[in-house]
């Protein structure tokens, strides 16, 4: 009776988390294509889909696999509140040192050599996911995941309110409107960080401890890092090229189907933020949970099917022939693609907790292996191509990652 009822608790929970969390990214789902749809702006909806895209590629790169190894480090210690608060300290310093950086990039393009026209934008929201992507990881360990889905939520709704404004009363539209809630947010915590670390300049600073966790970090986290690149390079290689390598009207298709197929994406990271601890804290590594596993999977086929109703829909409003044909295949190719490479990263969650994460790497090798291949042999349309190579290689990689749990005699309980 005491476990129903615990388990009908944790299950409120999760729901009114996911609905808080689907409220915030329906927001941030729903700013680009307003762009699209209020502002007719083709390009500069492209323009953002690249920004995003070069983001998501940067941040493994950044953020040094810290948010990855916070959760082993945190499961491991004796004295968890401690691991929180020095993890908290390392992150104000490494958040400082990028934003400096950042900031350096601007000054040279403004005032050196202009070399890219949408830095200010790229820095701000790299700053922006950078915090929230640690803080999430932070609230999550503290039992309050909900908290850094309220600073999401008023950032965007701020950039949202904006554009409304701007639309109705017809003012020509401006890129700084879509990220405006971002640039007030980063700038804010950047400044706390930095206050944070100048008060406890004059305390003892445990200058080798620090050094100790960046060592700590980068060696659990190094395979992890590089094989997140590479996962997330393949399946934005497209928008990052939309600009120069593909028609404009192209650009708009594989961004329109990569936004719907995020509904999937946003259904996985939703579930994974309310999940990971549970996950991560099973005692036996070779432990996969039914009732975890099942839950995630009926939650994340919904929104698989959600996703091909609405792109179904979408594509046979706005095409005909041979033209719907080629786009629905391309459709359904990407849609796929971000299905299987969720269950994917499900999974891969499991060498983390075994501190594997050198079989991820190999994985995502081999996977990028298989996508470079197709892109060069295949004498196809270039959208075509990438769309079958991102599937394919997914699926590939998807299939030897299931054989290699089976072979490490993982059981399902």
């Amino acid at each position: 009776m005491k476990l129903n009822k615990s388990l009908l608790k944790s299950n409120k929970k999760l729901l009114s988390f996911m609905a808080l969390s689907y409220f915030d990214k329906a927001i941030i789902f729903l700013l680009p294509l307003l762009v699209l749809y209020l502002f007719g702006e083709k390009e500069i909806y492209v323009s953002i889909e690249y920004i995003y895209s070069i983001t998501i590629v940067a941040i493994p790169l950044l953020d040094l696999g810290l948010s990855g190894y916070f959760f082993y480090a945190y499961r491991e210690a004796d004295n968890k509140n401690e691991v929180l608060e020095v993890f908290t300290n390392f992150f104000k310093r490494l958040y400082i040192l990028i934003g400096f950086v950042g900031l350096i990039f601007i000054a040279v393009h403004y005032l050196v050599f202009p070399f890219e026209n949408l830095i200010l934008f790229i820095v701000y929201r790299v700053l922006f996911v950078l915090a929230t992507t640690f803080l999430a990881s932070y609230f999550r360990l503290i039992n309050k995941p909900q908290k850094v889905v309220f600073i999401t939520i008023l950032s965007n709704t701020l950039s949202l309110l904006f554009l409304f404004f701007y639309f109705f009363l017809n003012y020509d539209f401006s890129l700084w409107l879509i990220f405006i809630g971002q640039i007030l947010f980063s700038s804010i915590y950047f400044f706390k960080c930095l206050k944070d670390v100048l008060v406890s300049i004059n305390k003892k600073l445990k200058v080798l401890y620090t050094a100790k966790i960046l060592k700590d970090t980068i060696l659990f986290s190094w395979p992890n890092i590089i094989q997140t690149f590479l996962l997330l390079y393949i399946s934005n290689y497209g928008k990052i090229n939309a600009l120069t390598k593909m028609p404009i009207d192209d650009g708009v298709l594989l961004s329109l189907v990569q936004r719907f197929s995020m509904l999937i994406f946003l259904t996985h990271s939703s579930v994974w933020a309310f999940l990971v601890k549970d996950i991560y804290v099973e005692k036996n590594v070779l432990h996969i949970r039914k009732s975890i596993l099942y839950k995630y999977l009926i939650l994340l086929s919904f929104a698989l099917f959600m996703v091909v109703i609405i792109a179904s829909f979408l594509l046979s409003y706005n095409y005909v022939g041979n033209s719907l044909y080629r786009s629905l295949k391309i459709s359904f190719l990407i849609i796929g693609q971000t299905f299987l490479g969720c269950i994917y990263a499900y999974l891969e969650v499991h060498y983390g907790r075994e501190n594997k994460n050198i079989i991820k790497l190999y994985l995502a090798i081999f996977g990028a292996l298989i996508f470079v291949t197709i892109l060069v042999l295949l004498q196809i349309d270039f959208l075509e191509r990438i769309s079958i190579a991102m599937f394919a290689s997914t699926l590939v990689s998807l299939l030897l990652s299931m054989f290699i749990l089976y072979k490490r005699n993982y059981k399902m309980v």
